[in-house]
């Protein structure tokens, strides 16, 4: 059935009032600002209702927005993307909603090279995924519910953990964790950029969470390498890929969002809505450099080939280290006598 563009806008701001937490009014007017804005743009690129929409079409919108400053382009793009996330859940949407976040973000203004952008507190968001569902039986949609949430519950907690990229991790087979013991290890190799080995480290809470998942999987998957595998019904034990691992971690970021703007916080809430698998390498760069971690050790946990990158990018995040290091040591005026 065709759902046309306006009755999409009307259906959601509908729902919003039926929340029993519902969006601030500016935020609601804000997102319809933006869902005007893209609905004209589609209107006029032959996009007759919502179904119609395509995996590059809110990419190819932004790039229209270059009369906008880049604070507005990113604050539209939120309030577009919130709404066809409503629509996806509605099945109002036909192409694939991670593609789509996707190929949106890599269209959304950069900073300039040298700068990491900021980011949210992640300390939260790592464990969104933790409470564990009812098992249900062999197959069934409830035991691949219960396995796919234990899944992304140790993807979060490894990303925070290791500060890889998201390609390092979904390559990881279950050897290069276990120890000899057959327990998680307290690190693993990864292959990173240019083919060069390095090595993540495994913290507690990250071999807890992938111990949980290991062998709650291990009747259904016995014999599978992979550590992060698919749970279906399609696809099931194939290894994830990097789409459905974005969406694992814009769920939990989303749904995060919502709840802290509830509350008033609405720069946290942006910030949140901007989250990525990568952004876990910046959230982790940024705490270890501000509480006086040595650049030089930031830089190799991180992989980069030399400090002069980790300087660049992240030295900006460093000013509270700095500014902390100024009043416990520099010297105080005294009176004349």
């Amino acid at each position: 059935m065709s759902y046309l563009f306006a009755q999409a806008l009307t259906d959601w701001q509908t729902d919003q009032r039926k929340r029993r937490r519902q969006l601030s009014p500016a935020t609601i007017a804000s997102y319809c600002d933006a869902w005007h804005s893209f609905s004209t743009w589609a209107l006029a690129q032959h996009r007759h209702s919502t179904n119609d929409i395509t995996n590059t079409d809110l990419a190819e919108w932004i790039n229209s927005l270059g009369h906008l400053a880049d604070g507005s382009v990113q604050t539209y793009s939120h309030g577009v993307l919130a709404i066809c996330r409503y629509l996806a859940d509605r099945k109002h949407l036909s192409c694939d909603l991670a593609v789509l976040q996707m190929h949106l973000s890599d269209a959304l203004p950069r900073m300039a090279p040298s700068r990491a952008p900021d980011v949210a507190d992640l300390r939260r968001l790592v464990t969104f995924y933790d409470t564990e569902l009812p098992a249900g039986p062999p197959h069934s949609k409830d035991e691949r519910e219960r396995l796919s949430g234990l899944r992304n519950a140790a993807l979060l907690h490894l990303l925070f953990s290791t500060a890889a990229r998201i390609s390092e991790l979904l390559a990881l087979d279950i050897s290069a964790i276990r120890g000899d013991h057959g327990h998680i290890a307290t690190r693993a190799s990864v292959l990173g950029k240019g083919n060069k080995q390095r090595t993540v480290f495994i913290r507690p809470h990250a071999r807890t969470a992938l111990e949980r998942y290991l062998l709650a999987r291990r009747t259904a998957f016995p014999t599978l390498g992979a550590v992060f595998i698919s749970h279906g019904p399609r696809g099931a034990g194939h290894r994830l890929n990097r789409v459905a691992a974005w969406s694992i971690v814009t769920h939990a970021s989303f749904t995060l969002a919502d709840t802290v703007e509830q509350a008033g916080r609405f720069r946290e809430a942006s910030l949140l809505r901007s989250t990525t698998p990568h952004t876990f390498r910046h959230f982790v760069a940024m705490w270890l450099l501000n509480e006086g971690v040595q650049l030089s050790e930031v830089s190799a946990l991180l992989g980069h080939a030399n400090t002069r990158i980790t300087e660049q990018y992240y030295a900006r995040h460093t000013d509270d280290r700095l500014a902390e290091v100024l009043d416990q040591f520099a010297a105080d005026p005294q009176a004349l006598s």
